[in-house]
């Protein structure tokens, strides 16, 4: 019953807490990945070029995601409710910061939730023996608790399957088919939930708490800039824009937003087609990255050589070319001082997975590269390094 339910939430939140406080304590960037995620990487995804065999075979795990998938999808419409863009959450710190926990709660947590848990006897949500619970959990930051674990006690407390990076916070596991898994729903075309992000967590209180100061430049490096400049409308349903836009809900506004792009573009045109917020930070450069080192088209470069640790960094790499991908993504696997810089890395990883072939493109013509299996391990290592990996659409 409910009672059983709540104690067994308590238990799961409590361990995971402690170990989270032990993390922060001994300074180390210790990665605690969901349960989920580490049983996926443990079995190779069963040796499966399919992303959707594990939601479709029934199984523990599968019962772990599907709870979790409602969670998320309850979290999801939730944060629909931040409409309005926050201020910028810098310019409201004081200057000892004793107004942080205020400041941050206000506007980078997500709505407060009401956590609804069932009675034994209870058969759906709109029974009436659903018991509503509310958790009140504001407030409780690095000094209190060891960190910030509101987001997965008010969200996520059923299925405890959430991940955790010390600095950025709680975050979704990395798990196939590497985007929303509702596209594995048998009655839905895989293309149907291609361009959601919904399947995407951002821990933005923690970060507000931990990691930003009066002082911190925040960027925005979007790798594979393209926006809608096929007309002079702005493209709302751009991923680039809709990330920026989310992170500005949330307080966090980008001092400059770096846009790589090969394709020739108006520069009148671009600046038509984006948001008057993103024109003054825009940095268009209408040119190809390479994944050569040290050259001045190598974005980790220019990264480099103007920004330092103590800057936020978010990174998009989507340039759907895997032979420019794959080094630079490879570079930022294997240098501690990239890995200083990047808070953030999104990625649509182009790998052999059944299910995105005829978006992709063919693995044996070499469109794709790599296993579902190897995709996970190296996103998983790139987490463990202090840096919050994320699929990208």
């Amino acid at each position: 019953g409910i009672i059983n339910k709540l104690i067994r939430m308590k238990f799961y939140s409590t361990i995971l807490a402690t170990l989270i406080a032990v993390s922060i304590a001994q300074d180390q960037l210790q990665y605690i990945p969901a349960k989920s995620e580490q049983h996926v990487i443990d079995i190779k995804n069963h040796d499966s070029s399919s992303g959707c065999l594990i939601w479709n075979r029934p199984s523990p795990l599968r019962d772990d995601l599907e709870l979790w998938k409602q969670e998320l999808n309850h979290y999801s419409k939730k944060m629909e409710e931040k409409i309005a863009f926050a201020p910028d959450v810098r310019t409201l710190f004081n200057q000892n910061y004793s107004n942080r926990e205020e400041v941050c709660s206000q506007y980078a947590d997500p709505p407060e939730n009401i956590v609804v848990a069932h009675q034994a006897e209870a058969s759906s949500l709109s029974d009436p023996k659903t018991v509503e619970v509310k958790q009140s959990l504001r407030g409780r930051n690095l000094s209190e608790s060891g960190a910030s674990i509101s987001l997965m006690d008010e969200y996520f407390g059923g299925s405890q399957q959430l991940s955790f990076l010390p600095k950025q916070g709680f975050m979704e596991p990395l798990v196939p088919p590497l985007r929303h898994p509702d596209m594995c729903l048998a009655d839905i075309e895989p293309g149907w939930y291609m361009t959601t992000m919904d399947y995407l967590i951002e821990d933005f209180g923690h970060i507000c708490r931990n990691v930003l100061k009066k002082t911190t430049r925040t960027v925005f490096l979007d790798l594979g800039a393209t926006y809608n400049f096929n007309s002079d409308e702005i493209d709302k349903h751009s991923p680039a824009i809709r990330a920026i836009e989310k992170y500005r809900r949330n307080g966090i506004h980008f001092d400059h937003i770096y846009a790589y792009e090969i394709m020739k573009w108006d520069t009148d045109v671009v600046y038509k087609t984006i948001p008057t917020h993103m024109q003054g930070p825009l940095h268009w450069i209408n040119t190809g990255v390479t994944g050569e080192e040290n050259h001045p088209h190598n974005p980790w470069t220019m990264l480099a050589q103007n920004f330092s640790p103590d800057d936020f960094v978010v990174v998009k790499l989507d340039i759907d070319t895997v032979d420019i991908e794959m080094p630079l993504f490879k570079q930022l696997l294997a240098t501690p001082q990239l890995q200083e810089l990047v808070d953030v890395f999104y990625f649509e990883h182009h790998v052999q997975m059944d299910e995105m072939q005829k978006f992709w493109g063919s693995h044996t013509q070499g469109f794709t590269k790599g296993s579902i299996s190897e995709s996970l391990g190296l996103f998983q290592l790139l987490r463990k390094a202090g840096v919050a990996a994320h699929y990208w659409i």
